[in-house]
Formats: C-alpha cells, structure tokens, sequence
C-alpha cells in the first residue's frame, strides 16, 4: 500500500466514503450523515496498484474536490458526493507514487504541479463494464476535471524489418549515418562538433520508453543510469535504436552519437504510474537546459497521437518545460493531420489556429525522407503544432536481440521514433555550445524559437502541405547563434495575399494571387472555402488547384503563413459557381435515349440506342446526340 500524504489520505476517505454510502451503510437504507471518520491506512476500500500496462480508468479532480477536515473527520455533503455515487463500482488509487511527485525544494512551480499530479487517481475496470458510459458519468461530476481511459503506450517506431546483429570490430559506420551529414542531407553534426560543447558535453538527456541494452558496446562506456521505480527487461532494440543516434560512444566501434559526450539516462514507463511518472522520476535528475525524450505514442482506435494527448503526460510535460527542460516528443506514426484531430471534450487541442489548442511546451517532430530534397513520410503526423522533422527512415544506428546484449546494429530504424532522436541530438548539441559560450543554456521556448526558424533550417520540398516544420541546420544556426534569454519570437503576421483570381473548369478551380511577404520567412498559404475554419488546400508557392468539385457556388479566400504558424489577414474574396460534368463518353458503352455524358468538357443527351458513335461528331437537330452546354 502506499504512504499517502494529507491530501491523498483525504481523497481515500472520499472514495471510501463513497461507496459505504452507495451502498447504505444503516439498516434501514438511510444514512446517517456526510461526516466520515478518518480510516486507518491499513483499511483498503480501493483496489491495488493496477497490472503494468493494464488499461485503466484515470481521472483529474479538481481543487474543490478536497474539503478540509476537522478533528479527524472529513466533513462530506451530500450534495457534494452524490455525482460520484453513481459510480460505485469504480474504486482510485493516486497514479503518481509520491516518492516521484514534485519536491517543493524544486520552488514555486514544483509546488503548483505538486498539487495538480496529487489530484490524478486511478481505478481498474470492472469486468464487463461500458468504459464510456462510466467515463461520461464521472465527466459529468461537477469534482471532476479530466476522465478518460488510460491506453497501453506503444513504441513510435514504423515497422522495420528485422536485423541481424553484427560486429563491426573496426569497421565505422559513420558513413552510413547520413542524417548527421551536411545539410540539406542532414544536421550537420560535425560542423558542431568542432566547437565547445558542440559534442553534448556539459548536457544530460533522458530517454522515456520501454527497454535498453545499456550494456552495448558503443554504450557502455557511458554507465547509463536506469532511473528507479521502472523495470527495464525486453528485446530492447527500440530504445537502443534510439540511444545510438544521440550517444553512440565516440570509440573507433561502429556508430557515433551526434551528441557522444552528453550523460544519457534511461527512465522506463514499465510502471503503474506510466509515462507520467516516468517524466517525473526523469525530471529529478535532470537540469535546465537537459532534455527528456518520449518515445511513445497513444492509440485510441484511431490514428497514432502523440502521449501528450492524455491529461497526465500533458500536465507531466508542462511541468519538466516549467523546471526549463526540455521535452521532445514524438508526433507519432497514425499519418494524423493533428489540424483536425478533436480530443474526447470535442476540442481542437492541436490545431493553432483555434481557441481550444493546449500548448504543453513540448517539442513536437515529424518524419521526413532521408533522400533530399526531403519529403514528409505517410505515416507522420502532421499539421501546424509539429515544430520540426528528424529523418525517419533507413537511420543507421545500434540495436539489440534483448536487454543483455552488448552488439548489434542496424542500417532501418524508421519512423517518427528514428527522427525525434536526431532532433534531440542536434539541440543537445546546440546546448552544450550554449553553456560553453555564454555560461547558459537555452530555454524550452528558445529552442523551439531557434527550430521554427526558417531561415536556419532545411525545409522539406513542399512545406505548405508535408507541414512537419524544419530540420535542423547546425552549420546556419551556429552562424547565427543567439543568446540566450535574446533568442527572438515572431509575433509579426505575413502580409496578405492580394489580387486574387479564380477561374473554373470542370469540376475544378484555378487559383492566383500575388505573393505576400514576412519578416522572417513564409511557409506557403492556406486556402479556404465558404468561410470553413479549416483549409481546404495549401500551396507553397502563389497558385493552386482544386479539383473534384461538385456543382454549387464557392466562395474562397487565400491567408500566407509563416514558420511560427502566424496567419495573415484574408486575401480578397471571390466567388464562383462550380458546373460537374457526368461520366466521360465510352467508345465501348452502349447508351440509351435519355442518358448523359461528358466529352470535352460539353454535355450530350442521347436520343436513341447508340454506341462507339463520338458525341462532338454525331450532334445536331437530326444526330443521336444533343448538346446540352458546358460542365
């Protein structure tokens, strides 16, 4: 059993409480009153800690929820209680050991988060049990902030072929690691390398997941600390995939690191408090300026979501940010346009553009091609609250059969899970440069400044619509390197598109307008219809087309934006009626009076039995076919 502080001991009698008074505790069904005496903490009335990766049911209380007691009694009225009762099959346990919450000598925000992870409980799902019905039960509490099931995470990584390990002896494999070559290819990893702390020294990062050969030869110099409270036991080819792009040792064996001389650490989410305890226990050992690494993500019957879509990791990473770690996560593989997702409150939490959006300070990484001109790879999230793209295909680096091994490589690591690694190795790097130069390092924030940049960074080929931000450029961003506490934001929208034209053909439209312009660099434009809020199509330069129309009257507007997801104003408006054509004439169809075709963008009606006779040759008053007029 835990060791519950004041406020858990007074949620556990509130929960005990609760279900002594759903289920009548008086005889004669009545109860007596709503002040309950404290119960021992040997007494459980909750269930124990649920099964590592068990599914559950997590909940987010809100501060009213906890009454303050008096003389040992917990002071509960009904009225209070009572949207609670109507879930009685349901019992909590806190979902953060206290030994990880906040300590308050981390200061004032370490106090606050304090507060918010204590308010987060857990509880096992009754067999058998419609998990939604008990979801909107407990939403509609007026105790309860968050309620939401807690999914199994699962590692970011596409699907990649098994390896065979092999032993290079003295064979480097730099070569193949061509995201840490020159740009455009890639970051440019040895142009940091020749300066101070451009190799990581100086910085520490944390790798949350699952499993790790801590003991692989191009790591074990590094004695990497598994942090306490996780399990580390598995294949372990993931996670030493991932721990091979940033620290592969700089030892004349196989890989190196693109940031070797920073001190990696590994926190496990094999956990009852899951990823949100993992960051936590991460954010103990670690220090402004470090960086924790997920690399997970969450899956909830639709499309791959980052784990920030759950409340817990959400308000887990917004407190590492506050402490000025930072966190960079993985957008996750479902080939999400995070534009549109819609949480379970209905909200557009990713989407900029909206009021809805819940920043949690974190970085977000997209997956690009590992050829260049880079492309966005299909299964990678995209959408305007990815800040940055790593190469998430055909990454060489370490892997591993189990958690024992100590060799293995592979030339395949894919997906967003091989691309936020890169990121992390070049900010590792830019931050190491950060205290060698100026004694500091960067904050969150300056860092995510630094990778929306557009200036210093390498776009993909069709950045409107891959919309998976920049790859790093070490090369310019040293160049150009900022101090800290000076790095600057952009505020400043582009300026509007004018002129535009639009003109129609078959179920298409053309569009034109001329180019805007902004203080640090555009993306590209966005294209809307009939005053939707969402985009209907996007294009880098200063045209577009939209096909697959049907008939009806269109109205569109044009907005220009740039690489900090600013929009402009509205370009001028146009409106246009769009005419669909029917199926296209068939030399080989056979047709019958009354049927319509397409044929060169006219319409024919039939008015007789006919085939393989083509329509702008056989109309007229005594033909088989009649013009109808254009489509």
């Amino acid at each position: 059993m835990y060791t519950y502080s004041r406020l858990k001991k007074t949620f556990y009698v509130f929960l005990a409480s609760t279900l002594l008074l759903s289920l009548g505790t008086l005889s004669n069904g009545a109860y007596t009153s709503a002040s309950v005496q404290f119960l021992p903490t040997s007494t459980s009335f909750s269930n124990t800690a649920a099964p590592v990766f068990e599914e559950k049911i997590v909940i987010k209380l809100k501060q009213q929820a906890f009454l303050p007691s008096k003389e040992g009694k917990l002071q509960l009225q009904q009225e209070v209680v009572s949207p609670l009762l109507a879930v009685p099959e349901l019992s909590f346990d806190p979902l953060i050991s206290q030994q990880f919450l906040p300590s308050a000598n981390k200061g004032i925000a370490a106090s606050h988060f304090a507060s918010v992870f204590e308010r987060y409980y857990y509880s096992k799902i009754p067999a058998g049990a419609d998990v939604e019905q008990l979801l909107q039960k407990l939403r509609s509490s007026s105790l309860v902030e968050e309620a939401y099931l807690s999914k199994k995470p699962e590692l970011a990584n596409a699907p990649i072929p098994n390896t065979t390990p092999v032993l290079p002896d003295n064979d480097p494999r730099f070569s193949l690691q061509s995201y840490a070559q020159a740009a455009p290819l890639g970051i440019n990893a040895p142009y940091a390398w020749q300066f101070e702390g451009g190799d990581g020294k100086g910085t520490k990062w944390a790798d949350v997941e699952w499993d790790w050969a801590l003991n692989h030869e191009d790591l074990a110099d590094h004695r990497i600390q598994l942090l306490p409270g996780g399990i580390n036991d598995g294949e372990g080819s993931h996670g030493t995939a991932v721990l091979g792009v940033v620290s592969a040792v700089d030892n004349a064996i196989g890989n190196i690191g693109l940031a070797n001389k920073a001190t990696p650490i590994v926190s496990s989410l094999v956990r009852s408090g899951g990823a949100a305890e993992a960051i936590l226990a991460a954010t103990q050992v670690l220090s402004p300026g470090d960086v924790i690494l997920l690399e997970i993500q969450i899956g909830y019957g639709g499309p791959w979501l980052p784990i920030e879509t759950q409340p817990a990791e959400f308000d887990a990473i917004q407190y590492a940010t506050s402490l000025g770690i930072v966190v960079v996560e993985a957008g996750a593989n479902g080939g999400a346009d995070l534009d549109q997702y819609q949480h379970w409150d209905n909200k557009y939490i990713f989407n900029r553009d909206l009021p809805d959006f819940k920043d949690s300070g974190a970085i977000l990484v997209g997956a690009g091609s590992s050829t260049a001109p880079h492309y966005r790879l299909g299964f990678s999230s995209h959408g305007n609250r990815i800040d940055a793209y790593g190469i998430g295909e055909n990454v060489a680096t370490l892997s591993s059969a189990s958690v024992a091994s100590t060799t293995g490589y592979t030339d395949y690591f894919n997906g967003t899970s091989s691309a936020s690694p890169v990121i992390v190795g070049a900010i590792l790097q830019l931050q190491g440069i950060a205290k060698a130069k100026f004694g500091v390092p960067y904050s969150p924030a300056e860092i995510r400044r630094i990778l929306r940049w557009l200036p210093f960074n390498t776009p993909t080929s069709d950045i409107a619509n891959d919309r998976i931000g920049t790859l790093p450029n070490l090369q310019q961003i040293i160049t150009n390197l900022p101090t800290p506490g000076a790095v600057p934001d952009d505020t400043i929208a582009p300026i509007a598109p004018t002129n535009l034209v639009v003109s129609t053909a078959t179920n298409t439209v053309s569009l034109n307008w001329t180019a805007s312009s902004d203080n640090v660099g555009l993306i590209g434009y966005d294209i809307y219809v009939n005053n939707d809020p969402f985009a209907k199509a996007r294009s880098t330069g200063n045209s577009a087309t939209i096909s697959g129309l049907t008939s009806g009257s269109y109205t569109f507007t044009v907005k220009a934006r740039d690489g900090f997801s600013n929009l402009s104003e509205a370009s001028n408006s146009v409106t246009v009626q769009v005419a669909a054509c029917p199926a296209p004439w068939s030399a080989s169809s056979i047709y019958v009076q009354g049927n319509v075709v397409a044929y060169d963008g006219v319409k024919y009606q039939a008015n007789w039995w006919t085939q393989n006779e083509r329509p702008d040759l056989k109309s007229g008053p005594y033909e088989v076919w009649t013009v109808l007029g254009p489509c």
